[in-house]
C-alpha cells in the first residue's frame, strides 16, 4: 500500500503525480541546459580556450536559438492566435497587448536610427536594457515554476508551503536579480589586474573580484535556508526540490563564471516556454473545434520560430557567434540595412513579449489566473 504524500516523514521527496509535464519530460528540462553547459566547458577547457572562445560562444547562440532564450519569444503571439481565451481572458488586455506592442515597435524604431547615430552608445544601451529585462523575466518565469510545481503537489495532497517558504518565494527575483547585475555590470570577470566586468559599458572602476565572495555567501545562504525549509516542512515534491536546486546551480554558476551561467540559465528558460506553449496549446474540453490537433502543436511551434532561427544563422555566418545574448549582439554590420532592420524587428518582438506576457501571467486577477490554469490542465 502506497504511503499518501501527506503522511510522508518530514524529508522525503515524493514524485508520483508530481511532475508538471511528465517524467520525461520534466527529467529533460533540466538536463539539457546543463549538459549543453557542462560538455561545452569540457570541450572549451580541453581546447585551452578563453572563456570568452568560440566554444562558449557558439554555445550560447546553441541556447540563444536552439534552447529558445531568443525564438521563443513568437510563441506567445502563437498561443494568441490558436486560443483567444488567452489574449481576452481579461477585458482591456488585447488593448494593452495591441497599443503595448505598436509602443515596443516604436522603441525599436529609435534603437536603429541611434545605431547608425552612435554604434556604440547604441551596444552599450541595447546590452543594459535587454539584460536588465531579460533577466527579470527569466527569474519571473522561474518563480512562476515554482509556483506550479507547489500548486501540482497541493493537487496531489501534499501540505501547504510554510510561511518562510513563501517569504523566500517573494525575495527571489529582487534578491537574484540584484546579484546577477551586480556580478554581470560592477564585478571585475576575473582577478586579472585591470579586467573589466562581463558586460563592460565603461561604467568606470569595477568592484574587485573578491566582491564576488560577498554575493556567494548571500547566494548560498538563501538557497540553503530554502532547502532545509523544503525538507523539513514535512513531505517536500521531489520535481520541485530538483527544479528549484536546477535554478540554484544556474544562478551560481552565472555568478561565478557568467560566461557559463549565460548558456545554462537563458537555455532553461527557452525549454520551459517550450514546454508550457506545448501544454497550452493542446485542446481543453469544452473548446470550439480547432483547426490546430495535438499532432501539429509542436510542427507549427517549430515554423513559428525558422525566421528568428534564420535570422540567427545569418548573423553566425556573417559575424560569427555573438558574445551575449541575441539582443545584445554588438557585431558591425552598418553596411548591412536590411539586416539591421531585421534585427530591429526581432528587438521590437522581443520586448512585446516582455510586455505581453506580463499581462497574461498576472494570476492575481480571479479571471486571467482561471483561464491560465485551465490552459495548463490544472483545472477543467
Amino acid at each position: 500500500m502506497l504511503t499518501p504524500p501527506s503522511a510522508a516523514p518530514a524529508g522525503s521527496l515524493s514524485f508520483r503525480g508530481l511532475w508538471l509535464f511528465s517524467p520525461r519530460r520534466d527529467a529533460l528540462l533540466l538536463l539539457v541546459p546543463l549538459a549543453l553547459t557542462v560538455i561545452a566547458w569540457m570541450v572549451s577547457t580541453a581546447l585551452a580556450q578563453p572563456v570568452r572562445g568560440p566554444v562558449n560562444r557558439m554555445a550560447i547562440w546553441t541556447a540563444q536559438y536552439l534552447l529558445g532564450n531568443g525564438t521563443h519569444v513568437v510563441l506567445t503571439f502563437l498561443l494568441f492566435a490558436v486560443h483567444r481565451d488567452v489574449l481576452t481572458a481579461e477585458p482591456r488586455q488585447p488593448r494593452m497587448v495591441l497599443l503595448g506592442s505598436l509602443g515596443m515597435l516604436g522603441v525599436a524604431a529609435l534603437l536603429f536610427t541611434f545605431y547608425y547615430v552612435d554604434s556604440t552608445g547604441y551596444s552599450y544601451v541595447v546590452s543594459v536594457l535587454f539584460n536588465v529585462l531579460g533577466l527579470h523575466h527569466i527569474l519571473s518565469q522561474c518563480k512562476g515554476f515554482w509556483a506550479l510545481h507547489t500548486l501540482r503537489g497541493s493537487q496531489s495532497g501534499l501540505p501547504a508551503p510554510v510561511p518562510l517558504e513563501r517569504r523566500l518565494q517573494q525575495a527571489f527575483v529582487p534578491l537574484m536579480l540584484t546579484l546577477v547585475l551586480v556580478r554581470l555590470f560592477f564585478v571585475a570577470e576575473t582577478a586579472l589586474p585591470g579586467d573589466t566586468p562581463y558586460l563592460d559599458i565603461h561604467q568606470g572602476t569595477p568592484l574587485p573580484h573578491g566582491a564576488m565572495a560577498v554575493m556567494l555567501l548571500v547566494w548560498l545562504g538563501y538557497f540553503g535556508l530554502l532547502f532545509r525549509t523544503l525538507l523539513r516542512s514535512g513531505a517536500a515534491s521531489g520535481p520541485k526540490v530538483l527544479y528549484l536546486l536546477t535554478v540554484a546551480v544556474a544562478t551560481g554558476l552565472t555568478l561565478v563564471l557568467p560566461g557559463w551561467g549565460n548558456v545554462m540559465l537563458p537555455g532553461l528558460h527557452g525549454l520551459e516556454y517550450y514546454l508550457l506553449t506545448a501544454k497550452m496549446m493542446e485542446p481543453r474540453e469544452g473548446d470550439a473545434p480547432s483547426r490546430v490537433s495535438r499532432a501539429w502543436i509542436w510542427p507549427l511551434m517549430v515554423l513559428s520560430m525558422l525566421p528568428l532561427l534564420a535570422l540567427g544563422v545569418v548573423h553566425l555566418l556573417i559575424a560569427g557567434a555573438s558574445h551575449g545574448t541575441v539582443s545584445a549582439a554588438a557585431t558591425d554590420l552598418r553596411s548591412h540595412v536590411v539586416l539591421r532592420g531585421l534585427t530591429t524587428l526581432s528587438l521590437a518582438v522581443v520586448l512585446s513579449h516582455y510586455f505581453a506576457d506580463a499581462l497574461i501571467y498576472r494570476f492575481r486577477l480571479p479571471s486571467i489566473r482561471r483561464v491560465m490554469l485551465r490552459r495548463l490542465g490544472f483545472s477543467s
